[in-house]
């Protein structure tokens, strides 16, 4: 529920500058005027939120985009995956050239053949040769 924290307040809006009453609004979604009056007058403690159905007989029926009822988290928020090899400097210049260090320092990362192999082998072992290449393996 964490999109819809200002949902109520966003909903009062919206049926005042649209002159619906609770009642219009309970009707379009098949609900009682409490349970609409519920949305906009919940509290942090005990906060009251539409299903998704209601939400989206809202919308279609009115025409208002999901986007004005729902929190989207700011721009500013949303950060960046860090991928080895593509900085921000990077990113600016030839992309191909970013993708080629990506694609260096992948390389570096994954396991080679060889290692993969020993991967295949160790997990088909029993308990005891887990136990013993693991010994071996710390020394």
């Amino acid at each position: 529920m964490k999109y819809l924290k200002s949902f109520g307040k966003q909903l009062g809006f919206f049926r005042e500058t649209h002159k619906l009453s609770v009642k219009d609004i309970a009707d379009l979604c098949a609900l009682d005027e409490s349970v609409v009056s519920a949305w906009e007058n919940s509290s942090d403690v005990a906060p009251c939120y539409p299903s998704l159905e209601n939400l989206f007989d809202i919308c279609f029926k009115t025409g208002a985009s999901l986007e004005y009822f729902i929190d989207t988290p700011s721009s500013d928020s949303i950060t960046q995956l860090d991928l080895p090899g593509l900085t921000p400097s990077l990113l600016d210049g030839d992309l191909n050239q970013s993708i080629n260090e990506l694609d260096e320092q992948m390389e570096k990362v994954l396991p080679s053949e060889q290692e993969l192999e020993l991967l295949r082998k160790f997990r088909r072992s029993n308990t005891q040769n887990k136990e013993l290449i693991l010994q071996l393996a710390g020394s």
